[in-house]
């Protein structure tokens, strides 16, 4: 992985947008990441919803987007399993669990700890063989206000994947919008659960709804060689 910190050139090409070099760096700078993150997440209330049960914060509870992610990423920071990685000087960022793991932040909500972390853990066993690690990606997202620079996220997928294959790794995420679920069947993953978060909570816009429908997610999982040695 490249570890260079100079600021990407930008390219024209025939649409006359501009379109950057990919520069892939490892990141401590909480606060930058957390800047293009609360960017990509701002209108996203499924992410809002895991991210308040994970750090108990009530969702009737006004909160800014920025102070939320910068606190759900610290413990990946803080950890040597943990990697946030970002491309084109913070136009898109991840943040990743690698092997043996960041351990997953528990809420004081049993349902939603059954739901959105025992539930997957036990299918994340029952496809990937004890033989295979896996590297977990818990977030990823671009910077929309830079519309001009294309490629900033499929340069962290290309990079992952490659560092996953050359270890025999899988690679493991939820999709938590039908839209992230394209995407990510576009770089490779297949759905392995389609669950369900929130019922009785929220409604599928994040509105505090005792009747209502929560979110669906997706169980995401890509292997080189999936369709032979993941498990259905």
């Amino acid at each position: 992985m490249s570890l260079e910190n100079k600021l990407p050139t930008p390219l024209e090409n025939n649409d006359g947008k501009a379109h950057a070099v990919c520069i892939l760096n490892k990141t401590t700078d909480r606060g930058r990441a957390a800047e293009t993150l609360a960017i990509a997440f701002k209108n996203s209330p499924a992410f809002h919803f895991i991210s308040k049960k994970i750090l108990n914060i009530p969702l009737t509870e006004e909160v800014p987007t920025g102070t939320i992610i910068t606190n759900i990423i610290l413990p990946f920071l803080d950890s040597p399993y943990g990697e946030v990685s970002e491309v084109n000087n913070f136009d898109a960022v991840a943040v990743w669990s690698l092997p043996p793991h960041v351990p997953k932040a528990r809420s004081n909500d049993v349902k939603f700890n059954k739901d959105f972390i025992d539930d997957l853990n036990r299918r994340i066993k029952q496809v990937i063989p004890k033989s295979i690690n896996y590297y977990y990606l818990f977030c990823i997202g671009k910077n929309l206000n830079e519309k001009g620079i294309r490629g900033s996220v499929r340069k962290i997928f290309e990079e992952y994947k490659r560092r996953a294959d050359e270890e025999n790794c899988a690679i493991v995420l939820e999709a938590i919008a039908e839209h992230a679920r394209s995407v990510y069947e576009y770089f490779g993953f297949r759905n392995y659960k389609t669950f369900k978060y929130g019922e009785g909570e929220v409604d599928s816009n994040g509105n505090c709804d005792s009747n209502g429908e929560g979110f669906t997610g997706y169980l995401m999982i890509y292997h080189k060689d999936g369709n032979n040695v993941l498990k259905e």
